[in-house]
Order: structure tokens, then sequence, then C-alpha cells
């Protein structure tokens, strides 16, 4: 057999090696190497050491990011010691200590690459703040955005569970602040619940975050998001372990919660002090660029490891290409990184296919070429050191990455979603199955779906089973069952799972099993693709026969589809239902000739008559309608939600999963979302597609250093032309602080394509293509230089589109600027507040203030509450200032009451002496819109 010869080619390398061998650092076999020997192709070989691995006979390796093997039976003759089977370690001298040490791979900081290096000190750390003698301690974790902040507080919840610091139920929270940083009360309430009618829209009392990681951990990712209200509630529950849900007054809760905060900005300058003091575990996460070669080459083969599995082909990488990779200093971090490899494979494998008359191989080899040129950049400023320490870390021509060689995925993740190893015995099997589905279900609850497994090939094979079983069996079957099935027959193809054949066993099912059994996988290979061995007939009929005892239960959502018209509505529902073989989709036709009050009517009566407890979703096509959600809730009673559009397609997809699937309607909501923009994006390429210029357009918008000017511009830009109904020109952002870098930029991305002009605060100098300066944008002819260069003249003559995009630019040309003179807030942080003060100020006066009196706000307003909020000086009031107030007592008002938002938003006192400076800035103002050099 094959895995007899696999194992000889194993045990001969190992037979030779001694204690001191293995001391000494052997490193094991490589699939790529017993392939090569054995002449067989890596991937067969890869599914037979791994069964040699499930068996106990060899010890896998994981250390290089490429498992190596080693015989199990040698390594325990020679060193005396017995191992579990399956035994796992990153190299064969941690199996050599005493069996604490042994222990050690079982710690789940070794998974992280860099874990005995440059994450040493920060695990040290994590590990004393977890074990601390008086309950561990709250953390704080800093670094820069995509260096695995949220992935090392996982591990530092999952050493904490190992420890029995959390037992067996505690969860691993996970919040990020800044989705709801705009809405202070939802992100309060989030955390803390709320009572009923707490804030607008709080119809009933839901618990908080707090409450579900009570006795576990929370994460709260980018806590600087988080307004200083909800810090002072976070450090009251940190000292009393007690906390009010948003709305309460008298009643307290308790829960015992470790936290985990993370930030990519300075703590200092983003959190209150007293907050601060209360968060003892500091932790800096190290960037990519202070990893070592090293580190980095090992996280590099790690991210080409995921896409290998992700697309079944093993990947080659030459030394050029590792090189760069090592030399890349991405800002984003291992997140970028990851994107920069997927967009080299995707440039790669393109290639291959294009390839004419030659022959395709069954792997993808990653050239230099395939790399972009922000990832080629570093290759410029290497020097002689650098170049001697790849060349010691680079000791290959090439490296061969298999599928299915990853090994730093986090267990409670993926382990999960691997389906376990079933017996042979009918019950045995049903037995497994049933407990496989009830931890997915557990999965599914909490909505732990990591998109990388949870992808678009499991969907559709969970959608077509729910479908299958549902028309063949008169059965419905749950999310969790469907997508257990899915991954159990995705399995099978990936040779991961074994298949059994006892034929004594089929006896036990009936003929209409058996053919169902059969059936199923006829549709499966046919729909999928999935070859699906005859012996695995025993194990799908197991499976099948656990769905045998679910009932056939109601859809609790009803849907209507409501259109203007005397028949489109119950068209687009006879469609609907017919295509889905049911009867389901609730027509609401709406002649012409009805007014509102009586088609309002109907519709109540036709919800009253839907089952108590349904929810009503509601798809209309235009009108009044759109605007009722509240007044049918009141109205009916039920929970009611509208959707302003009948799209067919959205229609039927959302209809299938209500009836077929059983989705809740806060999952049917988010797969409308969803799908409306697929279908937004799709429209919008066909029609940009019909109405494109035979040769593409670009215009260039440049900066020097940082990203602001280039990318506000491309934004205001892009806006503008959209507007006015251009969308034959592409607008792309450049910014680099090297003019020659920014030159190769626009002469790598304009092949093909006429480029209009650049614009921005750099001349690149490519005398070949106009240039228009920020100066001239701001102060003089810029924008008629840039409408006459697109060659639309008209939009010239409209004043206010023009007044438009020079206010933006403006502003945020002002906002760019003031970061240069504050010493502590940052300015994004003030553009909501100072624009709302703005906007609040020209809408009280009806009047549009000019661009110079905007500038000189926005640098004085912005000084003024960094100099109040730490008292470095206070105006002193006069007698001149109170005649003033006097004499423009409206104004005054306008003022503060203006202002009342920023002095709740930052805790300070503005007095009327700072009032009238603002008023005098105010009064200064002239209908002329003045340019100023900023």
């Amino acid at each position: 057999m094959r895995k007899d010869s696999i194992m000889q080619v194993i045990n001969a390398y190992c037979q030779t090696h001694t204690l001191t061998d293995l001391k000494q650092g052997v490193q094991g076999i490589s699939v790529y190497e017993i392939a090569e020997k054995l002449h067989l192709l890596r991937n067969n070989v890869n599914v037979d050491v791994n069964k040699l691995f499930q068996e106990g006979k060899v010890i896998k390796i994981c250390g290089n990011k490429m498992y190596r093997f080693y015989s199990q039976e040698h390594f325990m003759r020679v060193t005396h010691k017995t191992l579990p089977a399956q035994t796992t370690c990153s190299n064969l001298n941690e199996l050599l200590g005493d069996l604490h040490e042994v222990r050690d791979y079982e710690d789940p900081f070794t998974a992280l690459i860099g874990y005995n290096a440059s994450l040493k000190n920060a695990i040290l750390s994590a590990k004393a703040g977890i074990l601390y003698p008086g309950g561990a301690l709250h953390t704080m974790l800093l670094g820069e955005s995509g260096v695995g902040k949220s992935l090392f507080a996982e591990k530092i919840f999952t050493f904490g569970k190992k420890e029995g610091i959390f037992t067996a139920d505690s969860q691993f929270v996970v919040f990020n602040c800044a989705d709801y940083a705009n809405n202070a009360e939802l992100l309060l309430s989030q955390l803390f619940g709320s009572v009923k009618g707490a804030y607008t829209g709080a119809d009933a009392t839901k618990e908080g975050l707090l409450k579900r990681a009570d006795g576990g951990m929370l994460f709260l990712d980018e806590v600087h998001r988080l307004p200083p209200e909800g810090q002072e509630m976070l450090f009251y529950f940190i000292d009393k372990k007690k906390y009010r849900m948003l709305g309460e007054a008298n009643s307290e809760h308790e829960a015992k919660v470790t936290l985990v905060l993370a930030t990519t900005e300075d703590p200092d300058n983003h959190l209150l002090t007293t907050f601060l003091r209360r968060i003892p575990m500091v932790i800096k996460i190290p960037s990519l660029k202070e990893k070592s070669f090293n580190e980095r080459k090992q996280m590099i083969l790690y991210l080409f490891s995921l896409e290998a599995s992700a697309i079944g082909c093993p990947i080659v990488i030459d030394k050029d290409t590792m090189a760069t990779l090592l030399l890349y200093q991405p800002k984003g971090n291992i997140g970028q990184l990851k994107n920069d490899i997927k967009l080299a494979i995707a440039r790669s494998y393109l290639e291959m296919r294009d390839q004419q008359n030659k022959e395709i191989t069954n792997e993808i080899r990653i050239h230099n070429y395939a790399l972009s040129y922000q990832v080629k950049d570093g290759m410029s400023d290497l020097d002689i050191e650098q170049r001697r320490e790849i060349e010691k870390v680079l000791v290959q021509d090439t490296y061969i990455v298999e599928p299915y060689d990853v090994i730093m995925v986090e267990e409670d993740d993926t382990a999960l979603f691997v389906p376990p190893q079933l017996d042979v015995t009918k019950s045995d099997i049903q037995t497994s199955f049933e407990e496989y589905v009830e931890k997915i279900a557990r999965s599914l609850e909490h909505d732990q779906l990591p998109s990388f497994i949870i992808d678009t090939e499991i969907r559709e094979i969970m959608a077509f089973i729910h479908e299958w079983v549902l028309h063949n069996m008169n059965v419905l079957i749950g999310r969790s069952q469907s997508a257990a099935l899915a991954f159990y027959l995705k399995n099978i193809r990936e040779n991961r799972l074994d298949a059994f054949s006892h034929e004594e066993d089929l006896k036990d099912y009936d003929v209409a099993t058996m053919e169902d059994a059969r059936s199923l996988i006829r549709a499966i290979e046919q729909h999928f693709h999935l070859r699906i061995p005859a012996q695995e007939l025993h194990t799908l009929a197991c499976i099948l026969n656990t769905f045998t005892t679910n009932t056939l239960q109601s859809c609790g959502i009803s849907m209507f589809v409501v259109a203007h018209g005397t028949s489109l509505a119950s068209n687009i529902a006879d469609v609907v239902n017919e295509l889905l073989s049911i009867h389901y989709l609730i027509p609401m036709d709406m002649p012409l000739t009805k007014n509102v009050n009586q088609i309002m009517d109907e519709l109540i009566l036709k919800i009253k008559q839907e089952p108590k407890g349904n929810e009503i979703l509601l798809f209309v096509d235009m009108g009044s309608l759109t605007s009722l959600e509240e007044t049918l809730r009141q109205k009916t009673s039920y929970h009611v939600v509208v959707i302003p559009t009948i799209n067919t397609l959205l229609l039927l997809d959302a209809a299938r999963k209500a009836v077929f699937m059983q989705y809740t309607l806060s999952n049917i909501l988010q797969d409308v979302m969803r799908m409306n923009q697929k279908l937004d994006a799709t429209l919008e390429h066909h029609i940009h597609n019909h109405i494109a210029q035979s040769s593409e357009k670009i215009i260039y918008t440049i900066c020097y250093s940082g990203d602001g000017t280039a990318h506000y511009l491309e934004k205001y830009l892009k806006d503008l032309l959209e507007q006015e109904g251009i969308f034959s020109i592409d607008i792309l952002a450049l910014s680099n602080d090297s003019l020659i870098k920014i030159r190769s930029m626009i002469e790598e991305t304009s092949k093909n394509k006429e480029v209009l002009c650049m614009i921005g605060n750099v001349d690149p100098g490519l005398h070949e293509y106009p240039f228009i300066s920020m100066e001239d944008i701001l102060m003089s002819d810029g924008v008629q230089r840039l409408f006459e260069i697109i060659g639309d003249i008209d939009v010239l003559h409209k004043s206010d589109v023009v007044k438009s995009f020079e206010r933006d630019v403006f502003v945020d040309v002002a906002f760019e600027s003031i970061d240069k003179y504050l010493m502590y807030l940052n300015s994004k942080k003030l553009y909501p507040l100072l624009m709302k003060f703005i906007e609040g100020v020209e809408k009280e006066l009806q009047k549009t203030l000019n661009n110079r009196t905007l500038t000189r706000l926005i640098v004085h307003m912005s000084c003024m509450i960094e100099r109040l909020l730490f008292d470095e000086y206070h105006f002193e009031q006069n007698e001149e200032t109170m005649v003033q107030v006097k004499e423009h007592s409206k104004l005054y008002t306008i003022v503060t009451e203006q202002l009342e938002a920023i002095r709740l938003s930052f805790h300070i006192t503005i007095n009327q002496e700072e009032c009238y400076y603002l008023m005098q800035i105010i009064l200064d103002d002239t209908d002329e819109n003045a340019h100023v050099s900023i």
C-alpha cells in the first residue's frame, strides 16, 4: 500500500538517529521530500501521512510552518519516553525534557509566531496578569493596526481557561467600540445594557455585554473610541464590580469580568487619567517591522499556507519574492501583508490560466513581478547589511507551501468546524454527529462565524441541503444540522476523513433511507463536483436518519410584497411562490384608484390575520408606506419592518431563507442588505460599461507626506464628477515622501490611460501632464482650469457647486493644518464638533460664512479647546466685552447655545470673553469668499 511505502521512507530517515542527534536538532522529513523519493504527488502523500499521524505512528513537527514528520516508535525507543497518539511539537527538543516540559506545546501562546522572541516579554506579562494571586488583572494592549491584538487577547483567555482561571462555560466576548462611536447611547447600551425607555428606540429591556461576559473576559477593541462618560462608568465597575444599566437610577448589578482593552492610539491622549490608573497591566504588541527577519519569514510562509489550504493547491515562492516580502513594511502590518499576498497569488493564478499551448501545472508559482509596487518599494532601500542578513535567513532557492499545513489558527475557531472521526456503528455515528451539531449550534447562536471557514461554498452547500432534505424527505432541518453536514461533505473531498465500509450495518436501514442517501450523494456530486466515495453511503444514511426526528415547523416571519397597480404585487408573489413551490409570500396590490387610508386599513387587516407572535416583513415599492413602519407597529401590535424595494431576486432569496433555512429576521435583513449592495454594484458596473469613453481617463491627487491632502481631494473630486454625471474619469490618490516613487507610481498606473492632470501640494515634475497646485485651487483659478481640462465648462456656471467644492477643500486643509499646532488633541476628534458648531451658527444667522472665516474659527476653536481642557490659559473678562455682548445679544445667544455640545464633550467652562472672541471672528465675516493661504 502507498501508506506503508511512506512509513518505510520515514523509518529509513529516522533509523540512524541517536539520542545525541535528537538533542542536536533533527528536523524530521517533509511531505515534499517523501514525494520526491517515491515519485508521488504531494497531495496524495499529504493525505496518507496525516492518516499515519491520526494512527499515532508519526510525530508532527510544526516549528518551521511546514509540517515535518518523525517516527514515533523510533523516538520512544531511543528516548525511553512514552508519548500519546497524535503528538505535536514545535521541535523534537521539546519532547526530550521532563514531563512538565513536554506540556509546553499545549501552551496556547506557543502557537504565535515569535512566542519565544519578539512576543516573549508580552507573553510573560500576559501570563503574570492572568495568574495574579488576587485575581486576573485588567489589561491594556497597545499596538498598530493589524499587529494581532485581537488574537493575542484570545490567547490570554485560552491560557486562563487552561489554568483554571475561567471555567469551561466562561465566554470570551468581543466588542469594537468604533462600531457605535457616533452614538454614545447605543454604545453604552451595548456595554451595560438598557432598560425600556432609556433612550429613543429602546423598546425593551436589554442585557449588556458585561452580563454576557460574567465569569469570563470582555475584549474591548479600539477602546479610545469609548466616550468619557463610558470610561467613567467602566472604572466604577472596575472599582466596585457593580454597574447600572442605561436608564437605571436605583438598582445595581454585579458581574465578575476580566477586561482586556486594545487601542492603536496613545492612551494618554485619548483616555481619562482616572480610567488608565485602573488598568495595571499594559502590554505593547510589536509591529511587523519590529520583528526579526526570521519571524517575518515564518509569518509570510504561514500566510501563504492559509491561502494554499483555501485554494487546495501547493504554492511555490521563489527566493527573490521572499526577500521582497521580508523587506516590506506595510502600514497595516499583518492584515495588510495578508491582503498583498492574496493579490500576488491571484495575479500568478491568472497568469497561469492565461498561458497558451503550455502545460498547466497543479501548483501556483509566485514570482517577484506578481507583487504590487508598494510591496517592492523596500528593495530600493536595501543596504549591504540587510542583504547579508536575508541571505542567512533565506537558505533555499524556492519555498514550497503545501495545502493544510496551517498550524497557527485558533483552535476554538477551526477545530469546531472539522467534523469528528465518526465511529463505525450506527448508534455511535448518530451520537457523534448530534454532538457535533450541538457544538455548531452554539457557535451559530453567538454569531461566531469565521469568514475564512463559513465561506461561500459552505453557504451554498448548506442552502442546497436545506432544500433537498425538505423536498425529498419532507423534513425541515436547522442551520446547525445543514452546516454540520456541509462541513462533513467538504472534508470528505479534502481527504481529511476516513470512509467506512460495513455491509452488515447497511441492513439496519429501510430501503427509503438508503435510496435517500444514494440520491443525495448523486445530487451533491452533480451540483458541487464533490467526489463522495461509495463507502460513505453507510455514514450518510446514519446522518440522514438523525434528521427524521425533526418536525416541520412553521415559519415565524410573515412576508408581504406591497406594490402600486392592480396586479404587480400579485404577479411578483406568484413568481416567487411558484419558483419555490410554496404558498408563502403574501401580495397586497394597491390600485391607483384607492387612497392611502383605504390601503392602510386593508393592510392592517391582513397583518392581523397572521399568527400571533409572528414578525412582519413588508417589501414595498414607493410612496408613503416606506415611512409608516412605526404606525403599522402601533395599530397591529406586531413587530413590523418595512424594506423599500420589491426586487424579485431579493424577495426570492428572503423567502427561501425564511421558509427553508429558518433564518431569523435579523439574519434575513443582513442578507438583504448584502445582496442589495451586490445588485447595486452590478448595475453601476453595467451602466458604466455603456457610458465609458473609448480611452480610460485618469486624474492624480498627490501629497508629499501623509495621506490627508491626496485622499480628501480624491473624495471630493469623485463626488463632484458623479454629481455632474461624469463616470469616465478615474481619480487616484498617491502619497509618498519621495518624488521619485510618486513618479514611478504614476508611470506604472497610467499605462493605456489618458492622464488629464495632477492636483496636489507637490509637483512631481512630469511636465507632459498639467499640474494644478493646492494654492491654485484655494487662491486662484485652479477649479476653472480643472474643468476646462475635463471638458465640462458648464459646471463653472454653477456657482453653488464650485463653492461647495472649494469649501470642502478649505475645511480639510484647515483641519490638516491644526494638527501641527495642537499638542494633545487630534483634529479628527474635533472635526464633527466644530463643524456642528459652524453649521449651527450658519443656520441661525441664515448665511454661509466665507472660507476665511471658516479657517479662523477652526484654528481658534481648536486651540481654545486644548487650552481650556488642560487649564493652560483663560481670557479675562473686561468691561468692553460686556458692552459688545449687550450690543450683539442675539449673536451671543447663538454662540453660547451652539457651544453647548463642545462644553459637554470636553467638560470645559467657556466664559464670556471666549465667546466674545468667537463673535468677533463671525462679525468680521463678509459675503465675499476670500481666499487665504493655509
